[in-house]
């Protein structure tokens, strides 16, 4: 960056007068979402106070904060999510003597700020009266990127493209993540071939075959659009020369076929879709290729027809598909197999036996023929017809007593009858598989289901017996820790205190840190639930630093601590343009730019190190706990091993303020909160989820609707990006569930993952007992969830707690 510089006087005073005026407009037109600086318990706006009857005595006059304050405040707003706010600071800002470097973070700053909140038009003529010619060439090329994006969300493509071009001509770092920007603007105008020519020109600077892929794969677009077939087929073929992920062939593989077909070759276009439906059938490409092919006419098998639909979730054309084909053919076992599970998605039971009969009756060489016992039974069960289905898999044990896939059958079934409450079936099917097949995979795990279901019938006789078996067994399984942590709660169930103490203290040396291990350190301290008053401290960030440098160096072998703080990958050119991408707040491209970098280094912890610092400096959360976490990893330490300055790293607490007022507010612990927090999103507040989850505290779109109903605060989807909001409705909502569940915080976090409902039934099949709970949840992920959970905490309480529970 550029050396400090003050702005002339005579340009300070012409700044000063249009910042004044454009202020003056934006206080006019500013809609506040999260007015400052009174904002209600959530962070959300509140109505003007009435104006007193009673006049009130003048307080005395406050200073006026200084440029630099107000950048501060501006910055802290930003982090929050309150870019208004944030705006209208960074404008304040501007009205005092700044640095040339000041200047330029608050010129950046408002439009970064306006155009967060979704205020483009408004960032564009802010934009457009930066001084240009007083600040420095990284932040007027910054500034000219920003006024592009806000050009184009505004609707004026050919100026965006033009702002785009001098932020290139002055020499960004990011030539390429401009130059595709600047492509679609020009393709967003008409302009075809001056955005085919940016991509062009984009193409030999691809950072990698992702970034490559993706250049492709617009030039194709363009080139198809000046129907330039041949070559945008030269694009995909490039593409598809490199591209390993099967679903991302199959979709290239069909964008190759509808350029073939817009370019009149259609023999060769459905020669490609029909060996794309052969190769991929599970893709949605091949279910594209399909949708083509049937509009056009062309046979496709209708047994690859149904499967290509029923990986596709359509299941009614895939029962037509599957009734045709087993009319029309002999050899349709497996037909009968997917027909089945497509009936029973559509609510067709009667069919869906129908077909598992066949299937089992005429067809045992189908390749899914044993599966089809295990599924007929599976459709018993959900029927509520167990019986039918203990009967059924009974015959299938005693007429192929030798069928390899016996071992499934009996897991699965134990499972199933498990989850359905029908647990002396459940047991008979667990006893079948640890004593028949004592060297499979899952025996260790069935002979811990019998312990758990006879456990919770109060048969502490039979519990202690299966897991007293497990334990010798299979001494180096890590079932066998979980025996053991058993029959300590057998023991103390008992009122052997002595050995459940024995028992719980083991396994809470050998499973420190983890899930096992934590639990077994609570009941040695008496601790059932999660509640509890940790009283957290928060040590300055830089606590402990030089001790920690001095552990650290000692354990890399290296005698001069400087260099832990002279890092090389400064230079890096990835390392620089993601931080130009992170000042302008284009998040994505900074993320990918800094992972790479962090992956460059992976084997480094020295780099690790320095990276997981200037991620921290620059507020990336997430990256910076990444980076640290793995430079634990290389380590070989826990982070409970580690001086708690490194660890510190690995487990922050950003957006402290906000997180000890909802805490407070809701009388929940901030270190639950941080647990929590770090396990959803990893502090990323633009993490989305499979499930379409959003923020910091990964809230669905329709829960945050109804958190907002309920909290009558104004909503819109974007904003649970928004720290602010995203924690508030998130803390709400795990306050709710916990009042819901007399307190149990268990339960809470159970049912914030996994769903009320399902929580609720998990609790009542548990009476009352928090081990069996985590037992009984039937959801994988719920049960990892609770098991991260835990081992999180465990960390934040050690690090940030005056004393542990």
């Amino acid at each position: 960056m550029s050396s400090r510089k003050t702005i002339p006087p005579f340009w300070r005073w012409v700044m000063m007068g249009a910042v004044l005026l454009s202020l003056m407009a934006l206080f006019a037109r500013m809609p506040r979402p999260f007015p400052s600086p009174s904002l209600t318990p959530t962070g959300m706006p509140t109505a003007p106070a009435s104006p007193s009857p009673i006049p009130s005595p003048t307080p005395p006059p406050t200073p006026a904060p200084s440029p630099s304050e107000w950048l501060m405040r501006a910055q802290a707003a930003m982090r929050a999510g309150a870019f208004e706010e944030a705006a209208t600071a960074y404008a304040a800002a501007l009205q005092g003597p700044l640095s040339m470097e000041q200047a330029g973070e608050a010129w950046v700053g408002i439009g970064r700020a306006l155009l967060a909140a979704e205020r483009p038009l408004e960032a564009a003529q802010r934009l457009s009266q930066a001084p240009l010619e007083l600040l420095s060439s990284e932040w007027a090329r910054q500034l000219w990127a920003l006024l592009g994006d806000a050009r184009r969300q505004a609707g004026d493509p050919i100026g965006a493209a033009e702002a785009y071009a001098q932020a290139l001509a002055a020499g960004s770092p990011l030539t390429v993540e401009l130059r595709m920007r600047r492509a679609l603007a020009l393709r967003e105008a008409g302009r075809w071939e001056a955005a085919a020519a940016e991509l062009q020109a984009a193409l030999p600077f691809a950072r990698d075959r992702s970034q490559e892929a993706a250049i492709r794969e617009q030039l194709a677009e363009t080139l198809e659009a000046l129907q330039a077939y041949p070559a945008a087929l030269e694009q995909y073929q490039a593409i598809l020369s490199f591209a390993q992920n099967p679903a991302d062939r199959a979709y290239i593989e069909w964008r190759a076929a509808q350029t073939l077909l817009n370019a009149g070759q259609t023999a060769e276009a459905y020669a490609r879709l029909q060996r794309l439906i052969r190769e991929a059938p599970d893709t949605i490409g091949a279910y594209n290729a399909l949708v083509r092919l049937v509009a056009a006419g062309i046979p496709v098998p209708d047994d690859l027809r149904g499967r290509i639909d029923y990986f596709a979730g359509q299941c009614l054309p895939a029962v037509q598909a599957f009734e045709r084909w087993i009319a029309a053919h002999p050899d349709h076992g497996d037909v009968h197999y997917y027909a089945a599970l497509c009936y029973r998605d559509l609510g067709n039971a009667k069919a869906a036996h129908a077909h598992l009969d066949a299937l089992l009756r005429d067809h045992p060489e189908a390749s899914h023929w044993a599966e089809g016992w295990l599924e007929k039974g599976r459709l018993w069960i959900q029927e509520g017809n167990a019986e039918a289905a203990v009967a059924l898999w009974g015959r299938f044990l005693a007429r192929f007593p030798d069928h390899p896939f016996i071992p499934r059958l009996l897991w699965e079934a134990g499972r199933l009858m498990e989850r359905n409450g029908v647990e002396a079936s459940a047991v008979a099917f667990y006893r079948q598989l640890a004593e028949r097949f004592p060297a499979d995979a899952r025996a260790p795990e069935a002979w811990h289901r019998m312990g758990v279901l006879a456990y919770a019938r109060g048969d502490l006789t039979t519990a202690a017996a299966a897991w007293e078996t497990l334990r010798s067994r299979y001494p180096d399984s890590p079932w066998a820790l979980t025996a053991q942590f058993w029959l300590g709660k057998v023991a103390m169930a008992r009122g052997d205190r002595e050995r459940a103490t024995s028992e719980w203290r083991e396994v809470a040396a050998r499973a420190a840190g983890r899930f096992l291990g934590e639990r077994a350190r609570m009941l040695l301290n008496g601790q059932e639930f999660l509640d509890g008053n940790p009283s957290p401290t928060f040590p300055d960030p830089e606590s402990g630093r030089e001790e920690a440098e001095t552990w650290l160096a000692a354990r890399l072998g290296i005698t001069d601590t400087a260099i832990l703080r002279s890092p090389r990958f400064l230079s890096d050119p990835d390392w620089l343009a993601g931080e130009e991408a992170w000042r302008m707040g284009w998040v994505e491209e900074a993320r990918k730019l800094w992972t790479n970098v962090r992956q460059h280094l992976d084997g480094d912890p020295l780099a690790l190190y320095q990276l997981a610092l200037a991620f921290r400096a620059r507020g990336a959360d997430a990256l910076s706990l990444q980076a640290a976490a793995r430079m634990l990893a290389r380590l070989g330490i826990a982070p409970q091993e580690a001086p708690p300055f490194l660890a510190r790293l690995a487990y922050p607490t950003p957006y402290l303020e906000q997180v000890l007022a909802e805490a407070q507010r809701y009388n929940l612990d901030p270190l639950l909160l941080y647990a929590l927090m770090r396990q959803e999103s990893l502090f990323d507040p633009y993490a989305v989820s499979s499930a379409q989850a959003r923020g910091l505290m990964q809230i669905i779109p329709p829960t945050a609707q109804a958190i907002a109903a309920a909290l009558d605060q104004p909503y819109r989807e974007t904003w649970l990006y928004r720290p602010q909001v995203n924690i508030a409705f998130g803390v709400y909502y795990l306050a709710r569930q916990r009042d819901r569940f007399g307190g149990n915080l268990w339960i809470a976090l159970a049912a914030y993952n996994g769903g009320p409902g399902n929580a609720a039934r998990w609790w009542e099949a548990a009476r009352g007992d928090v081990d069996l709970f985590y037992e009984r949840i039937t959801s994988e992920e719920t049960r990892r969830y609770l098991e991260r959970i835990l081992e999180h905490l465990s960390v934040y309480r050690l690090l940030y707690a005056s004393r542990s529970k």
